[in-house]
Formats: C-alpha cells, sequence, structure tokens
C-alpha cells in the first residue's frame, strides 16, 4: 500500500494551512494503490486557487510522469473545503509517496 502526505514543514510557508494540508492529503490517498512507485519519494508541488476555489496544479518537482499526472490528475479542479487560501492565492508543499 503507498501512502501520500502533504507536509506542512516547507519553508516558504508563512501561515499554517492545517485544514488545507488535511485535505490535500485526502485528496492524494484517494487510491489505496499505487503501482507506478518504486521507492520512496518526495515531490514538491505549486498550486493556486482559482476564482472558483478550485485547486490548479501549476508544477511538480518531479520528472517521474506517472507521479506527475497522479499529482496533477488527483488534484485539478477539486474544490477545497477549507478557506486558509483566497483565490489567487498559491501554496507550494511538499508530497511524501511512502511505499
Amino acid at each position: 500500500m503507498t501512502s501520500a502526505f502533504a507536509a506542512t514543514d516547507t519553508p516558504n510557508t508563512k501561515s499554517n494551512y492545517a485544514e488545507t494540508y488535511k485535505e490535500l492529503s485526502k485528496l492524494l490517498n484517494a487510491y489505496t494503490q499505487l503501482d507506478g512507485i518504486g521507492e520512496d519519494t518526495v515531490v514538491k508541488v505549486r498550486i493556486v486557487i482559482n476564482e472558483n476555489h478550485e485547486i490548479v496544479v501549476m508544477s511538480t518537482s518531479t520528472d517521474d510522469d506517472f507521479l506527475n499526472n497522479y499529482i496533477k490528475t488527483t488534484l485539478n479542479y477539486q474544490k477545497l473545503e477549507a478557506n486558509e487560501l483566497a483565490s489567487g492565492n498559491g501554496l507550494v508543499f511538499l508530497v511524501k509517496f511512502m511505499k
């Protein structure tokens, strides 16, 4: 079983987005089996919130096509329930995929 966790300790995060990180982790753990993961991996993800309060993935730090597509497919245009990020604001966070 593979798990993904949105880390809260990125250096350029100035505010505490605890609820946002919980939601992101829940979304990224939608699939309990990620067969494309061979080893533990950390990926830096940059998102922005659009005017509909949906996530838009701007970039990931991975060259792994499987992980890049998984992150974008899983997060893009999902609505955030937490109101910690306003429309137009972005967030950079780390996702740890554990085998």
